[in-house]
């Protein structure tokens, strides 16, 4: 049981299906990829091994497609709740959605739970699902739309610059004329002719019937409104990292992160695992790489528990005759 379904997650799917083991991914969000793909899907990441620079969602969805090859069981949308243990000594991991029992379960949450920052708009609640989005879902549904993105920090440049490859109008609102986001996403957003910046001004309504149909905006300096005509309204304020009940779950932490033994990747918890920025001990780095080499003594360990005649080391992946392989 992997339990998030990030960068770290994803390559702990991947690497434990390759050494035989059957495999169940948990996520809180709607879309596997974790920070990548939530948080901040347009920006380049240069330290992962094999690669240049790699757009985060890029390497998001690789990481999602090697996964995927080993054919794991996932579960969207699904907080863990407690791990409890039965007389058996076989795991129950708890979600609002049910019961998920295994022998072992790594914890590779990031640094936690994500919630989207709400919009305090009269009516985005109301039309939350249909026009509203707190989580992004395939660019390509904006393709021909008009789409409003609220918010100046990377999230909100990130997404609207994704979003504008495919919609025929892109409107930014931020409620300050400076931005938190990096200036060379901004020119480039704000220099294509069918991007219009509304700063400073903040959204007051979200409008329409059975779904969005346009916004109410007010310009702060002049205390004037504007109403807009378009088709979705996406939040790019950001999202807040919650522990939520994991500090609950029996673990030794260190401020936000669990602490782990190192040569293992074990927990105070018996057969939990914690890899990825969750996991702490003495020299840690907090980098994807890192999470990634995490991931491959935690599933040695996890191997060798489940099958004490088998080395206590991984094999190389060229010699596993059940490895399977996408081309």
């Amino acid at each position: 049981m992997i339990i998030g379904g990030g960068p770290v997650g994803l390559f702990g799917a991947a690497l434990a299906g390759l050494h035989g083991m059957r495999v169940k991914i948990l996520e809180s969000l709607p879309e596997l990829g974790g920070q990548l793909a939530a948080v901040y899907p347009e920006k380049l990441v240069y330290d992962v091994g094999g690669f240049k620079a790699v757009r985060a969602r890029d390497l998001a969805a690789a990481l999602v497609e090697q996964a995927m090859a080993q054919e794991p069981d996932v579960c969207l949308g699904e907080r863990v709740e407690r791990i409890e243990e039965d007389l058996d000594g076989l795991l129950h991991v708890i979600t609002a959605g049910g019961d998920h029992p295994t022998r072992l379960a790594l914890v590779t949450a990031g640094i936690g739970a994500f919630a989207p920052r709400r919009m305090p708009a009269e009516g985005a609640d109301a039309f939350e699902g249909r026009g509203v989005h707190y989580f992004v879902p395939s660019f390509a549904d904006f393709a021909g739309k008009g789409v409003a993105v609220v918010g100046g920090g990377d999230t909100a440049v990130d997404w609207a610059l994704a979003i504008s490859d495919y919609a025929d109008k892109v409107v930014l609102i931020h409620r300050r004329t400076g931005f938190r986001a990096q200036e060379a996403s901004l020119r480039q957003l704000l220099g294509l002719p069918h991007v219009r910046l509304l700063a400073p001004a903040e959204l007051r309504a979200v409008l329409g019937t059975e779904r969005v149909e346009a916004i109410r905006v007010e310009w702060t300096a002049e205390k004037r409104l504007e109403e807009i005509a378009l088709d979705d309204v996406v939040s790019g304020l950001g999202f807040v990292p919650n522990l939520g009940p994991m500090k609950d779950w029996g673990f030794s932490w260190e401020g936000p992160r669990i602490v782990v033994r190192p040569e293992s990747m074990e927990t105070g918890r018996r057969h939990v695992f914690a890899a990825g920025d969750i996991a702490t001990y003495p020299g840690k780095v907090v980098l994807i790489a890192t999470g990634f080499g995490e991931i491959a003594i935690a599933v040695a360990r996890m191997r060798h528990i489940l099958h004490p005649e088998a080395s206590p080391h991984l094999p190389h992946s060229s010699n596993i005759e059940h490895a399977r392989v996408v081309e």
